[in-house]
């Protein structure tokens, strides 16, 4: 099953020092919980680069249908521990096998739509590809029109939850029916939404539902996203079925929405998700324009679920001119180029990248992210970024600390950039940043957590989220880890809990792992250290 919302974890941060020219002009028309099942650890499954191998079609049919087979034989009374593990291989199998298929059957799925029939109102295959519809059928495969013309291949709706039933843990029966249940219509096409907003709002609160009963589950980073998802679909839709009339008029909400928005308020007041949608219907009276509006929503809806830290506004007091002058002292004494081999240098460019203001035990801080790069790109030169801290004192602001080469980075001379500030502790920040290298098919991606304590910074975490390798001819492995902090008790530092998948075909999670702070530290494994290029 893909997630409909890619990328939604996008850097977005309050005050960017590059602005980002707005993509509409002027009056332009808008187009109680319940336990767990303790961790299921599939590290066999979780540390493995899923290669995609040469097969027929038929092959990969007989093997679904082989595995499920199998599968069906050994639910009765097995326990849900041992039914997840049937799961996770299987859906890894599936996964890499729709990829398998995809490629052999690009002819005929890439014409799809083009089989069409108006006299019947349907599409209609030529009986060559209709053959093959019926072989894929038998392995619970189906072609899916998904707009514009394309059209993927996909398991029916009811793949897994049709043969699995009741055997799983709660938390899998969940997230597997509600996925089910949403795949069953087309959500989106063509730049715009397909299903009501009202619907949209449902599926919100189903996923609200789902990760106040299932706070610790694996499909909670999964679950997380979705619902980020359709909490911004629901408040902004998308471009060709926007909740505005116009995005330079905030009094231009679309009437039936604003209607729909009170209700809902009215209907389910209890809920996160009202709470949210009440912000939206305040802040729309207030906001200065609509990205201030869509900002300040973002950062509402990611501190419901992610600890994301609520910005204060800019600080006009405090300029990036004044920010720039207190960290000259610094960086007048830090070489301006770096060395990459014996006798060949690389010189820097350093520019203000990212500002953002906070409030911590009482005290309003800012957090300043410089990018350093290289000024030629060549592919040795890995960029980096430092983090600046500086505190309000009465009416002036003063440097508190700073990190230079904090994190970030990438090849072909990329800083990195800020990617966000959550909440690592009782009295603590947390400041990630993220780096990649893209390089000859393999795409690795990272992030490293710095913390800010004590009105000090120090780094604290680095982990691999994203590895994969692309041959030219479609994606041939990919793992992804997911990462979040939960609170430990008493302890200060929350924990980090890791979650490994498979991103070969849509987002496959495979293991829980948590890692307690420790001396200074969070030791995460190695092996999601290693960025293989």
């Amino acid at each position: 099953m893909k997630n409909k919302f890619i990328n939604l974890s996008a850097w977005a941060p309050v005050y960017l020092i590059f602005m980002l020219a707005a993509c509409h002009g002027n009056s332009e028309k808008t187009k109680s919980k319940q336990p767990v099942a303790t961790a299921i650890h599939t590290d066999s499954l979780a540390n493995k680069h899923v290669d995609i191998p040469a097969a027929s079609t038929e092959a990969y049919v007989s093997g679904i249908i082989s595995r499920r087979l199998a599968i069906e034989k050994q639910l009765p009374g097995i326990d849900a521990g041992a039914a997840a593990r049937l799961y996770n291989s299987l859906a890894l199998y599936v996964d890499t096998a729709l990829i398998g298929i995809s490629n052999n059957e690009h002819e005929w799925v890439d014409e799809y739509v083009n089989f069409y029939s108006e006299a019947k109102g349907k599409v209609v295959p030529p009986a060559r590809v209709q053959q093959r519809i019926d072989l894929l059928a038998t392995a619970g495969i189906e072609p899916w029109e998904i707009g514009e013309g394309y059209t993927e291949l996909r398991t029916v709706p009811t793949f897994y939850t049709g043969l699995f039933k009741a055997s799983l843990p709660a938390d899998y029966g969940a997230y597997l029916q509600l996925r089910a249940n949403e795949d069953t219509v087309l959500y989106s096409a063509d730049a715009g939404l397909v299903i009501p907003f009202r619907l949209i709002g449902k599926r919100a609160l189903n996923w609200e539902k789902f990760l106040d009963n299932y706070p610790g589950s694996i499909f909670a980073a999964a679950a997380r996203e979705l619902y980020k998802g359709y909490c911004e679909d629901y408040l902004f839709g998308e471009d060709n079925t926007p909740s505005f009339e116009y995005y330079d008029k905030l009094t231009s909400l679309i009437p039936e929405n604003k209607a729909e928005y009170i209700s809902f308020v009215e209907q389910h007041g209890n809920t996160k998700t009202a709470g949210i949608v009440k912000l939206f219907l305040d802040k729309v009276t207030t906001a200065k324009n609509y990205i201030e509006l869509r900002q300040q929503l973002r950062e509402a809806i990611a501190a419901v679920y992610e600890g994301e830290i609520s910005l204060l506004p800019v600080q006009p007091e405090f300029p990036p001119e004044q920010i720039e002058q207190l960290t000259r002292v610094v960086y007048d004494t830090v070489p301006a180029e770096i060395t990459i081999a014996e006798g060949t240098t690389e010189k820097i460019d350093r520019h203000l990248d990212s500002v953002m203001y906070f409030q911590q035990d009482n005290n309003v801080y800012c957090v300043a992210v410089f990018a350093n790069q290289g000024r030629n790109g060549g592919a040795p030169v890995s960029g980096w970024v430092d983090v600046w801290a500086f505190k309000k004192s009465g009416d002036h602001w003063q440097n508190v600390s700073h990190l230079l080469n904090a994190g970030g980075g990438g090849m072909y001379g990329n800083s990195g950039y800020f990617n966000k500030l959550v909440k690592v502790g009782h009295h603590t920040i947390g400041i990630v940043v993220s780096g990649g290298i893209t390089h000859m098919g393999s795409s690795v991606s990272w992030d490293d957590l710095i913390i800010f304590r004590d009105e000090k910074l120090a780094p604290v975490m680095n982990i691999v989220t994203n590895d994969a390798y692309d041959a030219g001819n479609g994606m041939q492995r990919c793992s992804i880890n997911k990462w979040w902090l939960q609170p430990n008790g008493q302890q200060e530092n929350y924990d980090v809990v890791i979650i490994p998948g498979s991103c070969i075909g849509g987002t496959l999670p495979l293991d829980r792992i948590t890692v307690p702070y420790k001396n200074g530290r969070y030791p995460v494994p190695d092996k999601f250290q290693d960025r293989g290029i």
